[in-house]
């Protein structure tokens, strides 16, 4: 392996990697959490949860492109500090804190208690945003060569898995369902984790001299710039793009689903009254996709490229998920969901590798690098679960009955709301990997060949 193939050290890119922990960890240990703690604890309506989480989503629609857009904007610091490190630092150091707020519910009103959780998701997601978007358009423009691509994914997805894994791990631990103040110290240690964590990925955040130079240069250059209507209009227009960030959606749309859908499976499907349960179904899944997951499609995407590992990867993970419909026991629940995490380890592994192919594509073509605001349209898909989950979880629980705050156990809840648990954690998710692997096949049209051309190009337009 050459220098300039690697230009970065192996420090650089586990330092960089840690970014997928940031992301995994808060928010798994928030989606996990947060529908059951306000419906089931605080006893808040699910139709008004499914509101504040609605307008959550669509806050998003704002929020990511925008936010992503002013990042690319902006030249004030680019030469000192670099164009994405200031506002990776001030959002990473921070949204954690504004995290903790969600769930330190001062109020026990309906009225009241549905503000609270508007008003905090809302600042914590314009906070988390700040740091994710930066940090997503670095990668592109960090690492450019396949193989250090692929060493920094593979590295945000071993911290990535390791994130999601203790996101739901962790809390369990100290909870007791029905005591509201137990879930109140599990965030709060959540929120020490992540704190603590944020300061050792800020030395993969930087950027080096060469490429401050590069970025104010550009930055600098009149007629460089595109408008944020015409950023947006590029990346809307762009088949690949398209194809890559509604696959990816689908990819979110089972996260949001399988893990705000744990807690309800833990109490009615398997019956139990344990929290740790929920950390044996997390440890299994951890396991099969550290061991089976990221080896195997680290190793098919390097055969086959990107594009084909990802309709492999959606079109198995869609069938992985049917025998998770007739779990009823904790081993068995284990066993599927492990064997689940195997087949969406092909999205972790290859879901920063393809995004760049993304990029690079369009940098070809329109000569300019604008990674901020692509990065923040990609992000909004990745938020619309969350609309999805605020509409579905309020329907679905209110026409089937569901019981908030009953006790756990295999009869506390009508069989219809049972089917309706059911629904939300696997058939769901099933759909939307389905449509993925239909995108990746029928649209995405980046494949092995031309992804190496784009790099030759790259190269010779200095891009």
């Amino acid at each position: 392996m050459s220098k300039i193939e690697m230009k970065t050290s192996t420090k650089i890119r586990v330092s960089y990697g840690i970014g997928g922990f940031l992301d995994n960890f808060v928010l798994a240990a928030f989606t996990v959490r947060i529908v059951d703690f306000y419906e089931n604890e605080l006893l808040l309506a699910i139709t008004l949860v499914g509101i504040a989480l609605s307008i959550y989503g669509f806050w998003n629609m704002i929020n990511d492109p925008l936010i992503g857009y002013l990042s690319d904007k902006s030249t004030r610091f680019i030469k000192k500090w670099g164009r994405r490190y200031p506002w990776y630092v001030i959002g990473a150091l921070s949204y954690t804190w504004v995290y903790l707020l969600v769930f330190v519910v001062p109020v026990r009103t309906q009225i009241g208690m549905f503000l609270w959780l508007l008003i905090t998701i809302l600042s914590f997601e314009g906070l988390f945003t700040l740091w994710q978007a930066n940090y997503l358009a670095l990668f592109p423009d960090k690492f450019r060569s396949q193989e250090e691509r692929t060493s920094a994914g593979m590295w945000n997805t071993i911290w990535g898995v390791l994130g999601i894994a203790l996101g739901v791990l962790l809390p369990p631990l100290f909870i007791e369902y029905g005591k509201p103040e137990t879930v109140i110290l599990a965030i709060f240690i959540v929120t020490i984790i992540a704190f603590i964590m944020a300061f050792f990925s800020l030395p993969g955040m930087k950027e080096d001299e060469e490429l401050r130079e590069k970025e104010f240069k550009l930055a600098s250059e009149k007629g460089e710039s595109v408008s944020f209507i015409e950023a947006l209009t590029t990346s809307l227009k762009d088949r690949n793009f398209i194809a890559y960030v509604i696959t990816y959606m689908g990819h979110q749309v089972m996260t949001v689903f399988m893990l705000s859908s744990l807690p309800y499976w833990t109490k009615y499907i398997i019956g139990s009254s344990d929290p740790e349960v929920e950390t044996i179904l997390s440890a299994f899944f951890l396991i099969f996709v550290l061991v089976g997951g990221i080896p195997l499609w680290s190793y098919v995407g390097k055969k086959v490229g990107n594009k084909r590992a990802f309709q492999y990867g959606t079109i198995v993970t869609t069938f992985l998920f049917i025998p998770l419909y007739f779990a009823t026991d904790i081993l068995t629940s284990a066993l599927f969901i492990a064997i689940i995490g195997i087949g969406i380890g092909c999205i972790w592994v290859l879901m920063y590798p393809c995004f760049s192919d993304v990029i690079d594509d369009i940098v070809i073509r329109t000569g300019k690098r604008e990674e901020g605001i692509y990065t923040g349209i990609r992000t909004f898909f990745g938020r619309i679960p969350v609309i999805i989950q605020g509409v579905l979880f309020a329907v679905v629980h209110e026409s089937t009955g569901y019981i908030a705050g009953a006790p756990p156990g295999k009869t506390s809840q009508p069989a219809l709301a049972l089917f309706g648990i059911r629904f939300l954690m696997v058939i769901i998710p099933m759909i939307f990997y389905f449509i993925g692997f239909l995108m990746m096949t029928l649209v995405y049209t980046l494949d092995m060949k031309k992804v190496v051309e784009n790099k030759e190009l790259l190269k010779q337009k200095a891009l």
